[in-house]
């Protein structure tokens, strides 16, 4: 069974400098997976490799499909740090959405903003 995601020697570089290097790894199905570092460390722009929003070096597969003929996008969901809602549709941040899980431990009818209390 082929990786839901594979990068083999990815590198990429904002005009000259370096962002990630020679970075490889894969993600079987029913796996959890968590993306950490220090801000400006390339999280977010891996993340963008991987959906096709920024173009890189080395070779990127969703679901043993080669990246840039990857048509199944319906398989995948993201959700930007930062998103007008006039450009997305989705008027609510990301923090937002995580701030609502844990509603169910607080009940109905507690508000974003007393979560962020808790």
């Amino acid at each position: 069974m082929p990786s839901v995601i594979e990068a083999q020697d990815v590198s990429f570089a904002y005009v000259r400098v370096p962002v990630l290097e020679h970075i490889s790894f894969a993600v079987n199905a029913g796996d959890y997976v968590g993306i950490i570092g220090p801000n400006g460390g390339g999280k977010t722009t891996l993340l963008k490799l991987l959906l096709g929003l920024e173009k890189g070096k080395g070779q990127i597969k969703l679901f043993g499909q080669p990246l840039r003929t990857f048509k199944e996008w319906r398989k995948i969901g993201y959700l930007a740090q930062k998103s007008p809602v006039s450009q997305s549709g989705f008027p609510v941040s990301a923090e937002e959405v995580v701030l609502m899980g844990l509603s169910d431990r607080h009940g109905s009818g507690v508000s974003v903003s007393e979560l962020k209390q808790v």
